[in-house]
C-alpha cells in the first residue's frame, strides 16, 4: 500500500487533472516518502537486503528535493526510490527466483495448494483468483472508458455509471453506487489503485477464501459510496461526482483490521495491527494533503470492511496460523491516489 488508493472527485469544472504535471508531482512525492517511512518503520520488511538503509536515504533525499527543488521534487524522490527500492527488489526476486525452483511436495500436489493460492512460485510473484479477476475487469472497464470518450472526459465517466450524487439523491439512479466502482479518472488513478489491490488482496484472499473477499471488496465499495451520498443528503457536503475502487481497497484494509482483532490471538497478529495503523495514518495524511480526494469514501469503505472483517472467518486452520504472513516478504505498501 503505498497506502490505500482514493476516489477522485471529478469537479465539472477547470481543476487540474491526475494528467496534470503538477498534481502528478506532488503524488510522486508523497508516494516516495510514505512507501520508504513504511520501509523504516518496519511496517513492511521487503526481502532485498539492506532495504531499511536504502529506504532512509529516499527519505532523506525527498525531504531535500522538497525544500531544494520542489517543481520536480516529486520526479527526483521518485527516481531515487526506483533506484533504490524498487529496481533492487526486483532483482533480488529475479535472483532468487532463478537459485531456487519449487518443486512441491506429495501433499502439494496432491491438494493443489499451489494452484489453489494463485501463487506463481517461479518469478516471485503472489497472484489469487479474485484478486486477478478484479484487476482483469477494471481494466476492461478503463479502456472501454477511453473507446466511449477518455477517462477523464466528465460526459463519459457520467454516461459509464459514476456517482453523482445528485443523480442517485433525485433521480434514484443506485446502481451508480457500484458502477463508480469500475470507473477511473486517468491511468495513474486506476494505477495506483490496482497497484494497492494487487499488494494487499492476495493475502487476505488466501486468509478468507476468494467468494468471502469478492464480497468484503464490493460490500465495501457500496458501503463508501452509500457513505458520500448519506453526508450529501445531510448537506454536509455539495453533490459531487466520485469515481475509483479505492473506497474497495479501503473496505480491502479495513477487513484486515478487522479480521486480525478477532483472530487477535494469532501469531503476530498485533503486530500486523499495528502496521496496518500506520498505513491507514499515511492514506488520511495523504487524503488531507492531496486535493480533490473524498476521506468520507475511504473511511465508509474502511468502516464497513472493518464491520465485515469481524464477521468473516479463516478459511483453515492453516490459514489462521499463517496470519503472520501479513505485510511480509510480498512486497512493499503502496500509498494509493486519486
Amino acid at each position: 500500500m503505498a497506502t490505500t488508493a482514493a476516489i477522485s472527485l471529478l469537479h465539472h469544472s477547470n481543476t487540474p487533472s491526475f494528467q496534470d504535471p503538477m498534481e502528478l508531482n506532488h503524488i510522486l512525492l508523497f508516494t516516495a516518502i510514505a512507501t520508504s517511512a513504511l520501509v523504516v518503520l518496519q511496517a513492511f520488511q521487503p526481502q532485498s537486503p539492506g532495504a531499511r538503509a536504502r529506504a532512509a536515504v529516499v527519505l532523506i533525499a525527498s525531504v531535500l528535493a522538497w525544500l531544494l527543488a520542489r517543481p520536480i521534487a516529486g520526479w527526483l524522490s521518485a527516481l531515487a526510490w526506483c533506484a533504490l527500492l524498487v529496481v533492487p527488489a526486483f532483482l533480488q526476486n529475479r535472483a532468487w527466483a532463478t537459485r531456487y525452483q519449487y518443486r512441491p511436495s506429495g501433499s502439494d500436489r496432491q491438494s493443489g495448494s499451489d494452484r489453489q493460492f494463485g501463487s506463481d512460485r517461479r518469478f516471485g510473484i503472489t497472484v489469487s483468483p479474485v484478486v486477478l479477476a478484479l484487476i482483469i475487469v477494471n481494466v476492461a472497464v478503463f479502456i472501454l472508458e477511453l473507446l466511449a470518450g477518455g477517462s477523464t472526459n466528465p460526459m463519459t465517466l457520467h454516461r459509464l455509471g459514476e456517482l453523482d450524487t445528485h443523480s442517485v439523491i433525485f433521480r434514484h439512479q443506485y446502481w451508480r453506487l457500484l458502477t463508480a466502482l469500475f470507473l477511473h479518472y486517468g491511468a495513474i488513478h486506476i494505477f495506483f489503485n490496482l497497484f494497492a489491490l494487487l499488494l494487499l488482496g492476495p493475502a487476505l484472499e488466501r486468509q478468507i477464501g476468494g467468494f468471502l473477499f469478492a464480497v468484503c471488496y464490493l460490500v465495501s465499495g457500496i458501503g463508501s459510496s452509500v457513505a458520500v451520498v448519506l453526508l450529501t443528503k445531510l448537506r454536509l457536503f455539495e453533490p459531487v461526482q466520485l469515481v475509483g475502487a479505492s473506497g474497495c481497497i479501503m473496505g480491502v484494509v479495513g477487513t484486515w483490521i478487522g479480521f486480525l482483532l478477532h483472530h487477535r490471538h494469532a501469531p503476530l497478529a498485533r503486530q500486523r495491527l499495528r502496521n496496518i495503523f500506520v498505513i491507514v495514518l499515511l492514506q488520511l495524511a495523504f487524503d488531507v494533503v492531496t486535493p480533490r480526494v473524498s476521506m468520507s469514501a475511504h473511511l465508509g469503505g474502511l468502516f464497513t470492511g472493518f464491520l465485515l472483517g469481524l464477521l468473516v472467518p479463516a478459511k483453515s486452520v492453516s490459514a489462521r496460523l499463517s496470519i503472520s504472513q501479513i505485510g511480509g516478504s510480498a512486497a512493499p505498501r503502496a500509498i494509493g491516489e486519486d
